[in-house]
């Protein structure tokens, strides 16, 4: 069963603040302090502004607010997943899924966010099957997808330095036991120290990748770069896209079931 859409209830917290001078601040000094000060205050209450516009739903200050944090600077996971949000309340299905698919690339791991998507998508009139995966293959997939890349980071660090810190005491011990034990255990978190590269390389490829969602009603996707072009198929409001190329205004995208064509730049808004 399909989740409703969370309130749009996320406060600023310490770690919001510590986002906002984290992102605002671009120089080290007094002053420079002071201005990151001054800025995180200001986004806090534009923030808390935008929740009060939300709960009183007054949805289009509430959106123009949590754009103006967005455009100081700060992008947040919580920021987008308001916004995200805000614009599905408003009825705009393509600009509440692209805000939630900018959050989830902040913060994989939120439930919350991965429901508002799924809710999303179900309401979207595109029906594009993508390829079918083995079971250990999707499962694999699905959850390398839910964990923040800096968590991946972190344990191929960790397993590095174990695989590392082993063959150097593997080097230095008499015992031959011991040596030999050591070994193996190297050996071990060499190999889990390259699994978890592999995923972090598979993550920071995802987290890359050029998407984009479709945010008008409906658009002709066309064999080539002109409205004179043969029109293929045509795709609708909230559905996700590869961007491929470029040609003046035109970019040219592609469906998960291999499906390409060209659309006008401006129907379509990068992740």
């Amino acid at each position: 069963m399909s989740r409703s859409v969370v309130p749009a209830g996320r406060r600023a917290g310490a770690a919001f603040a510590a986002a906002v001078a984290l992102g605002l601040a671009s120089a080290v000094g007094g002053a420079a302090t002071a201005r990151a000060a001054a800025s995180t205050a200001a986004a806090e209450r534009q923030f808390a502004d935008a929740n009060a516009a939300y709960e009183a739903r007054r949805y289009d200050d509430a959106a123009a607010a949590y754009e103006k944090v967005l455009g100081a600077g700060l992008a947040d996971p919580r920021v987008f997943y308001n916004l995200g949000n805000t614009q599905y309340r408003q009825g705009r299905l393509g600009l509440a899924i692209l805000a939630w698919e900018r959050a989830v690339r902040l913060d994989p791991a939120d439930e919350d966010l991965r429901a508002n998507l799924e809710l999303a998508r179900g309401q979207i009139r595109d029906r594009v099957g993508e390829p079918d995966l083995q079971y250990p293959i999707r499962v694999v997939k699905e959850t390398l997808e839910s964990i923040p890349a800096g968590t991946i980071a972190v344990v191929f660090l960790a397993l590095y330095l174990l695989a590392a810190g082993g063959f150097g005491l593997a080097i230095v011990a008499r015992d031959w036991f011991r040596r030999r034990l050591l070994i193996y255990a190297a050996a071990a978190m060499t190999l889990a120290a390259l699994c978890a590269g592999t995923a972090l390389l598979y993550r920071a490829r995802q987290d890359s990748a050029p998407l984009a969602i479709v945010l008008v009603d409906k658009i002709d996707v066309r064999s080539g770069p002109g409205e004179e072009n043969t029109i293929l198929f045509t795709v609708h409001e909230g559905t996700r896209v590869d961007l491929r190329s470029r040609l003046d205004l035109w970019v040219q995208v592609g469906l998960p079931n291999g499906l390409t064509g060209w659309v006008p730049a401006t129907s379509v808004e990068k992740v």
